[in-house]
């Protein structure tokens, strides 16, 4: 059984259509804020956590991830590829993504996140809280004052409880939020959807919070996604490299 995560699988094969004119020509994680490209903090907060080999799920304009990170070795990695030849949505990307590269093994735990997110976790923490609940999935959340466009997730002593996705905002039963960082225990991949191209959020996560192995990990690290030109401006305001 391994005591950490040491696998990732990175999401990053959307076209980014929230965030034109800035992904005609580049795709959505490969955006510069403040002169770094987002995935360029994802892989190095990743790497910080002590994850070893990241898969990466791409689709639109794959060829500039893999110009652009080869097969990892100069970042300290291994980076294979997970290619979409069609959308497939979250949930499809994840599924193929896992079946074809990550293959995770009996009793071993998988990150995911998504590719357009600044973000720091606590992966540690996040991990003794997936293996003490025996959860099927943990996933990241935040409270924010604004759930606008998110995912929203009520949580009891830790256990997911409802999750709805991109509910009217005056219809949220709670103001925390998906960040779009899980972890998956290797018996998860069982348990989605037979379909091909599916949501993660809305046919996996808003169906399973009934067997009460659906976790929720809550953060209070930053977090910035830049999936639309508003929130890349409030990012590009807010968030300094690391030096």
């Amino acid at each position: 059984m391994s005591q950490y995560v040491k696998k990732a699988v990175v999401i990053c094969g959307g076209e980014g259509t929230r965030l034109r004119p800035l992904t005609y020509q580049t795709p959505k994680p490969l955006v510069k804020v403040n002169g770094i490209p987002v995935i360029d903090n994802v892989i190095r907060e990743l790497k910080r956590n002590g994850i070893e080999k990241i898969t990466m799920a791409v689709g639109y304009k794959k060829e500039m991830f893999i110009e652009h990170f080869g097969n990892g070795s100069e970042k300290g990695l291994q980076i294979d590829y997970s290619i979409e030849d069609k959308l497939l949505g979250t949930g499809g990307a994840i599924k193929k993504a896992l079946k074809e590269k990550s293959r995770p093994e009996n009793g071993e735990d998988i990150l995911v996140v998504n590719g357009d997110n600044i973000f720091e976790i606590n992966l540690k923490a996040m991990y003794e809280l997936h293996r003490s609940k025996d959860a099927i999935a943990t996933l990241a959340v935040k409270a924010i004052d604004d759930v606008t466009g998110y995912g929203v997730i009520s949580v009891e002593n830790c256990i997911v409880r409802k999750f709805v996705e991109k509910p009217d905002p005056k219809d949220a039963e709670s103001n925390l939020i998906n960040l779009g960082i899980y972890i998956f225990n290797s018996g998860a991949m069982h348990m989605l959807p037979d379909s091909e191209a599916f949501s993660m959020e809305r046919d996996f996560f808003a169906k399973i919070p009934g067997t009460g192995r659906l976790c929720a990990y809550v953060s209070d690290n930053i977090w910035y996604p830049i999936d639309t030109i508003e929130r890349y401006r409030k990012a590009s305001n807010e968030w300094r490299p690391p030096e």
